[in-house]
């Protein structure tokens, strides 16, 4: 279950190119009641079906059986085949090239190596087994996040290491991300990273490498939010931080997980709040920049829920018109995304006696801790410095601030991976999808990678950034489908500062149990196997 851009804003990307289904003569009765009967709850777990949805706007349903032809690259069995509009144009066997396939969607779980082009392809509706009673009493809670990794692969998921591409949940809206490691000590011959699927959700993974730049003794590389790299030396500790709650220096001037976060306003989820910082020890000429660790809080997880709900069963249609259409993507810009806004950095002006906008923070994510940096203006001949952030109440959670003289602007280098285990067991097949760009590496629930790289030196100490690059696909839960709406759904991409307004309440009736329900219900890799269950 991102990262950058939004990890809320991607399913609305659906919702906008879906909007159009409201108008119920769009589709003629023959296919709607034939969705409806796919979708209903006593229906999921014991008709099986898979739903293609050709790039050409047709629509293909098998049910009960279907075979995978490798060879011709195909899938046949038995079902209806409907035009754009919704007419039947075909009943009985069926051959459809995946080729032509811009989504499936399916009830069944495809455990068939033959079958990978169509996990990698397939939303899966209505399959909640081991979610655990929490994301059953709330599935808006449930716990979801696009791949994570761990340096040590026993670490407990609050202290995932990095979490991949979290927004990029449509084939078409496949990235790469970059996350700061920030590993401390010298690497040896050998660095490993464990990638896990802790979620309902099919991964897929296109590249997994390292990004390795050398240090010396107090020096320090930070990535700045357009993934500029800086090679910086010296810390300068916060002096003193305030919010509205009053001092919060305790809570940033260590890296500790002890964060600084906020709860939303229940009449309005755009209000913004200030937080104050004063570093009054920069005894330094050198341009200096900000450190930043920061996550997001569950907001975003509730919105891309909420918008999977509000799609009901008719999320295939919608997820395959995003991978028919690129223009929507432009459409977001207005968004959701931008009412809710970044972490704005202001620094004061003395002289001017003014607030001065600096940079932006942004990435998508609530597990692990992004660690970012931003360089800062006009501040070489400053001992006392004054910032000031500008952030949506109830949106981020912040652990650690600072600032630090900047060297220079640098360029790591690529590390590829050397070989990956699967569960203890060298897979080279996976090692060949990695390193070869045109293949996906698909991990399922329970599936669980380490990555292992060879240092280019192992007498010199690197700093390590890790790239990932894929997309993901939300499994469709039974109680989703339950929570049709495409009036709220339309409210939510056309309207969104009316629906943040008018959807305030109703988020905070969540909010003050998520985190709690959404730990709970995450899969354990060592016990859960997505193909034993």
């Amino acid at each position: 279950m991102d990262k950058k851009n939004s990890y809320y804003l991607v399913p609305l990307i659906l919702v906008i190119i879906g909007i159009q289904s409201c108008a119920r003569h769009f589709f003629r009765s023959n296919y709607t009641e034939t969705n409806r009967v796919l979708h209903e709850t006593k229906n999921l777990q014991t008709r099986p079906y898979l739903k293609a949805h050709l790039k050409n706007g047709d629509v293909c349903i098998l049910k009960d059986s279907w075979q995978i032809d490798t060879i011709l690259n195909m899938v046949n069995g038995d079902g209806i085949r409907y035009n754009f509009n919704r007419y039947k144009l075909q009943e009985g066997s069926i051959s459809i090239p995946i080729d032509h396939v811009a989504i499936f969607e399916t009830n069944q779980k495809i455990k068939n190596p033959e079958s990978k082009r169509i996990k990698a392809l397939s939303i899966l509706a209505g399959v909640d087994a081991a979610i655990g009673i929490f994301c059953l009493i709330n599935p808006k809670a449930c716990f979801g996040s696009c791949p994570t990794f761990y340096i040590n692969e026993n670490d407990n998921f609050h202290d995932a290491d990095a979490e991949g591409f979290s927004n990029a949940i449509a084939p078409s809206m496949e990235y790469y991300d970059i996350d700061a490691l920030d590993n401390k000590e010298r690497l040896g011959e050998t660095f490993s990273i464990t990638m896990k699927n802790e979620a309902l959700e099919t991964h897929c993974v296109r590249e997994v490498k390292l990004l390795a730049y050398p240090r010396q003794e107090g020096e320090r590389i930070y990535q700045s939010p357009t993934n500029d790299f800086y090679l910086c030396q010296n810390i300068y500790p916060l002096s003193q931080g305030k919010a509205n709650e009053g001092d919060i220096t305790a809570l940033l001037e260590k890296q500790d997980r002890n964060e600084r976060f906020s709860m939303s306003d229940e009449n309005n989820l755009i209000s913004k709040e200030e937080i104050y910082l004063d570093f009054d020890q920069v005894d330094t000429e050198d341009s200096l920049g900000l450190i930043l660790n920061f996550r997001q809080t569950l907001m975003t997880t509730y919105f891309i829920y909420s918008a999977m709900g509000y799609m009901g069963d008719e999320v295939g249609d919608i997820f395959a018109k995003i991978e028919r259409g690129s223009d929507t993507k432009e459409k977001l810009k207005g968004g959701i995304k931008k009412e809710l806004g970044d972490i704005d950095v202001y620094l004061w002006n003395e002289p001017n006696n003014s607030w001065e906008l600096q940079n932006r923070f942004y990435e998508t994510g609530p597990i692990s801790i992004n660690k970012q940096f931003i360089p800062l203006k006009n501040t070489s001949s400053h001992s006392k410095l004054k910032l000031k952030l500008v952030l949506n109440k109830g949106l981020w959670r912040m652990d650690y601030t600072a600032l630090t003289s900047i060297k220079k602007l640098v360029s790591p280098i690529e590390v590829l991976p050397s070989s990956i285990l699967n569960k203890g067991n060298l897979d080279n097949t996976a090692l060949n999808e990695i390193i070869h760009a045109d293949k996906h590496l698909i991990s399922m629930p329970g599936s669980e990678y380490k990555f292992n790289f060879k240092i280019p030196d192992p007498n010199i100490d690197y700093e390590l950034f890790l790239y990932s690059k894929g997309y993901y696909l939300e499994w469709m839960r039974e109680n989703w489908i339950k929570d049709k709406d495409l009036l709220k759904l339309k409210q939510m991409v056309d309207h969104p500062k009316a629906y943040l307004k008018g959807e305030a309440k109703n988020y905070k009736r969540y909010e003050s149990t998520m985190e709690q329900e959404f730990w709970n219900s995450k899969l354990d890799t060592k016990t859960f196997s997505y193909h034993e269950n």
